[in-house]
């Protein structure tokens, strides 16, 4: 291999010379550089042009989805109340969604349309549905921080929101919203648009529309509105909860001062008839009476529902007529107020309604009083003091109710979108009742102060103070304690407990109070007309808002000694039995064929007393006796009498029918006596007279109907006899009327049920106590005790002025002269008694005289009467 050989260096080449570096290129002068960024500004904006235009098509058509057709609005009707009329042709009762009378625009005068477009869109007739001016502002402003949100919703769009959509607050609700408004303005014309907003619009205390808010604050049909109080309308829906004239009339007369100066600034009215209305106080009409008859209304309003549905009742603006009299009604309720509440006494104090501590209570109270210093006053209220009761339960949702409580209305959707929610506290303080003070009243205060030494307590009602002297506390012995000594006894500081205002004396003075409580043993009372049927008042327990529940008629309970009555009519219609006919009252073991077991009744009062006619077996109530009644009777024929008198209920077919055993409503019960005591003649009982249309039209009509189902002869007997329950039984208290009466008193076992049902020739009335879930009311407690004071005290008023007229004599009916001792006709040396018989069971004999003969039955075996 040869080595490598050395290369020989290249010759070097010399380098070329230096150039000197080329000029940087011209720059593009300012009008190319404009142009430049022209372009692009110009290709961007078309670019978002495009896909703003596309982004907006496609929102549209996507919220436009399932939207509701504009069209609908067109001939919509608003929903209407159903008014109930009493028999006096009073408005008594009201049944509905949303209270509202519609009025039409046209009618209303113009400065009262004005009101409205001032306060929330004074251009209204100008825009197109979208005030885009408006909602600009709106946005601008509420980007700046720490500027109260507002909002720029026209009238157009709050009719859309209401009655086309919902108030749920989303963009996509709001933007549907900006879909739909438009599409309303081109359906309808502006005035049907602003006649929907001021029927449909909410303006606080359960009032919807112009009308029904003109009638519950001024006490006049919007049609004669004056300025300023059209201004307080107009203003009112913004926020109804919170500015209207009764919850704040500060906030109210703010809102009414704001639309005011926007009815002058947009020349809807001359400065000078605007100038003297800003200064005017704000005058509420005086506070409308309370509505008597909530079961009796409710009985009603579930009636028409059964038969026409819940739209028509509650929407349809039906007109109804009933049978209720307001002015006995009122009594009524009364009486079984008083009656529940001298029984709920006597059962005893349940303790204060809750406690809490005077550092907390003296936060809210401040508040409390801040509302009542800015609440509106009615006229001929004199001040408002507060109700407490909710601060005893916290968070407890309130009852609603058809007539307005004095608290602040809880609904958050009706705020401005812009407001915030109120706070726990403050909407504890909100819940709080405001009530006018008068004699009478009752509600809750707190205990501030307990003084032995003087026997009173201080009840703070935030703007005045109640005392409560020991006297009226003795009655409040609590469960498993003696009767108080003191009144420490009974109150202590920190405590919420009821009152009820004795004197509501002027300030500074104390008001006089007593301590109260809610009863909870319940009651009612069926009053009936008997010439025409008509049910002239109907109470189904203590309070129909705290329990609507009614006893009267959906209640079923044991009658007791009261149903005795259709036993012995049964027995005297038999032909085997006569007033004077003689039973023995003493113990015996009964075998009941009817349901095979062994039973010894007893009486009430425990004693027996021997043979006794069937006059004084009533008047004392014999169980004993109206056992061997149904023994000899059979039950199928005491519950014949009882079903054609007019007890449909189920009735057991034993021998315990004979004491009352079976369940009956007072309704049917007040019926059944009824049938009593018009001899014979039974017909339903009526509480619906009459229901109309809106347009006029007859949907029913109801008048008595009247059969004879019972012998008038029989029924008239059965009424003499239940005449001595009255003069010399269990129920004499009755003579007080000084007219003729005739009842009976009813106790069934361990006293779980008190009944008493009587008449006189002008009213026929059933009242029963007891506790709803059958607890015992107390051996002490009887039909005479607990149910009879309450007929007594209706009966009481409901008979001033009219006149004293006997039961009528049908025909077959003899009246002798008859010894009570032996039933015997009273020989010419005896005083006797005149007496009732059936035509042919009288007696023929002459009674010896006294001590030549033993006693002995008047008993006819034979002769079937019916």
């Amino acid at each position: 291999m040869n080595p490598a050989r050395a290369m020989p260096n290249p010759p070097e080449v010399p380098s070329p010379p230096e150039q000197p570096p080329a000029p940087p290129p011209a720059r593009p002068g300012l009008r190319a550089r404009l142009w430049k960024w022209t372009k692009r500004l110009l290709i961007l904006g078309v670019v978002g042009l495009v896909l703003a235009v596309a982004t907006g098509v496609g929102a549209y058509l996507y919220f436009s989805r399932g939207l509701p057709s504009p069209e609908a609005l067109r001939n919509y009707q608003l929903p209407q109340m159903t008014k109930v009329t009493c028999a006096d042709g009073t408005l008594c009762a009201e049944f509905y969604k949303e209270r509202r009378t519609v009025v039409r625009v046209e009618d209303l005068p113009k400065h009262v349309r004005d009101s409205f477009l001032a306060a929330e869109d004074a251009d209204f007739y100008k825009h197109e549905g979208l005030d885009f001016w408006g909602i600009t502002r709106a946005t601008i402003k509420n980007l700046i921080p720490g500027s109260r949100k507002s909002g720029a919703s026209t009238i157009t769009q709050q009719v859309v929101k209401n009655m086309l959509l919902t108030p749920e607050r989303s963009l996509g609700r709001k933007i549907r919203e900006w879909i739909l408004t438009p599409r309303v303005e081109q359906t309808l014309t502006k005035d049907q648009i602003l006649n929907l907003y001021i029927n449909q619009i909410y303006y606080g205390h359960k009032r919807y529309g112009l009308e029904e808010a003109s009638l519950y604050y001024f006490g006049k049909h919007a049609k004669d509105l004056s300025i300023g109080e059209a201004a307080v309308l107009g203003g009112t829906p913004q926020s109804p909860n919170r500015i209207n004239p009764e919850t704040n009339i500060v906030r109210a007369k703010a809102r009414q001062r704001y639309v005011l100066g926007q009815l002058a600034e947009h020349h809807f009215l001359p400065k000078e008839l605007v100038q003297p209305e800003l200064e005017k106080p704000i005058v509420l009409a005086p506070r409308p009476p309370p509505l008597v008859g909530g079961y009796y209304a409710e009985e009603i309003r579930r009636t028409l529902i059964e038969r026409y549905g819940e739209q028509a009742v509650l929407e349809g603006g039906l007109r109804v007529s009933i049978a209720m009299v307001p002015s006995l009604q009122a009594t009524a309720e009364e009486a079984v107020r008083t009656g529940l509440e001298a029984v709920d006494r006597r059962q005893g104090y349940r303790g204060p309604l809750g406690t809490m501590e005077p550092d907390r209570f003296a936060r809210l109270k401040a508040q409390i009083d801040h509302r009542i210093e800015e609440a509106g006053r009615r006229q001929k209220d004199a001040e408002y003091v507060a109700d407490l009761a909710p601060l005893a339960r916290p968070g407890e949702e309130p009852k609603a109710t058809d007539e307005d409580d004095g608290a602040e209305e809880q609904r958050p959707e009706l705020n401005p979108e812009e407001e915030a929610p109120p706070s726990t506290e403050e909407a504890l303080v909100a819940s709080i009742p405001l009530r006018p003070l008068k004699e009478g009243l009752r509600l809750a205060g707190y205990v501030t102060e307990v003084d032995d030494k003087k026997g009173v307590a201080k009840v703070d009602l935030v703007s005045r103070t109640a005392e409560i002297a020991f006297p009226a506390v003795k009655w409040a012995r609590q469960k498993g304690k003696g009767s108080p000594s003191s009144i420490s006894d009974v109150l202590q500081v920190g405590e919420l407990v009821r009152v009820r205002v004795l004197k509501a004396l002027p300030a500074p003075a104390a008001i006089e109070a007593t301590l109260d409580q809610v009863p909870v043993v319940q009651g009612g009372l069926v009053v009936i007309n008997p010439a025409n049927r008509n049910v002239v008042a109907l109470v189904g327990g203590y309070d129909f808002e705290r329990s609507p529940f009614n006893r009267a008629t959906q209640a079923h309970r044991q009658p007791g000694s009261s149903f005795k009555p259709f036993l012995y009519a049964a027995a005297l219609g038999s032909g085997r039995f006569t007033p004077l006919s003689t039973l023995n009252d003493a113990p015996e073991a009964f075998r009941d064929p009817y349901t095979g077991k062994q039973w010894k009744p007893k009486n009430f009062d425990g004693k027996f007393e021997g043979p006794m006619t069937l006059r004084t077996a009533l008047t004392k109530s014999k169980n004993t006796v109206s056992v061997r009644l149904i023994e000899a009777i059979t039950p199928q024929a005491a519950i014949e009498y009882a079903r054609r008198a007019g007890i449909h209920s189920p009735l057991p077919e034993n021998f315990t029918l004979a004491l009352g055993t079976g369940e009956v409503t007072m309704l049917e019960a007040a019926n059944a006596y009824a049938t009593l005591q018009s001899n014979g003649r039974y017909t339903e009982p009526l509480l619906l007279l009459r229901v109309e249309t809106s347009l006029g039209k007859v949907l029913e009509e109801h008048t008595p109907a009247f059969e004879e189902t019972l012998p008038p002869a029989v029924a008239y007997l059965t009424t003499t006899l239940m005449r001595s329950v009255v003069e010399e039984g269990t129920a004499t208290a009755v003579k007080e009327l000084n007219r003729p009466a005739a009842g009976k008193t009813g106790t069934t076992s361990d006293s779980k049920d008190t009944w008493f049902s009587g008449y006189t020739m002008d009213w026929v009335a059933s009242a029963w106590v007891g506790f709803d879930d059958a607890t015992p009311l107390g051996s002490a407690e009887t039909g005479g005790r607990a149910a009879l004071p309450i007929w007594l005290d209706f009966m009481r008023v409901a008979h001033q002025g009219l006149p004293v007229r006997d039961f009528e004599v049908p025909p077959g009916i003899v009246q002798v002269r008859v010894d009570p001792a032996t039933g015997l006709l009273a020989g010419n040396s005896m005083p006797g008694r005149l007496e009732s018989f059936l035509e042919g069971t009288q007696p023929t004999a002459v009674a010896p005289p006294v001590g030549q003969v033993d006693t002995s039955n008047f008993f006819l075996e034979d002769g079937k009467r019916r």
